[in-house]
């Protein structure tokens, strides 16, 4: 993508910049994953992350620290209106939010499942009409 990533934890590329974020998040598939070092949640939900992004190597997914990089969470929250939480996978087509999922939800399993959804609208021309809905993000 040619964006300068400072920090990459297990080969997911770190956004460090409300300007890297808003252009990540316009991107025709992206997948967000809130992320804090400190919690033992968040540190499963990463293993999951992983999981899914060696099975699937070329879906774009950008680790976001919200330990380091608050703001950029917040402009996350402000820019798709899903409640932050932490850990969180925001998976995003062309600035749209398709799904949400957050703690024990976070599941290879769940991440294919959005993901497979957005591929088979743009395989049949769909625009983000189509099953399955977008996730509401449940309250913590």
């Amino acid at each position: 993508m040619g964006m300068p990533w400072s920090k990459s934890t297990h080969n997911v590329p770190e956004i460090d910049s409300i300007e890297d974020c808003a252009s990540v998040m316009n991107g025709e598939l992206v997948v967000l994953f809130k992320h804090s070092p400190t919690c033992p949640v968040s540190w499963m939900a990463h293993r999951e992350v992983l999981r899914y992004q060696s099975s699937q190597p070329d879906i774009p997914i950008y680790l976001v620290s919200v330990r380091r990089r608050r703001e950029v969470a917040r402009h996350i929250a402000d820019q798709t209106g899903i409640q932050h939480e932490s850990p969180q996978i925001i998976v995003l087509r062309r600035g749209a939010v398709v799904a949400s999922v957050s703690h024990d939800e976070i599941t290879a399993e769940a991440i294919t499942a959005f993901v497979g959804s957005v591929s088979r609208q743009q395989a049949s021309g769909l625009g983000m009409v189509g099953s399955p809905e977008p996730v509401p993000n449940p309250g913590s």
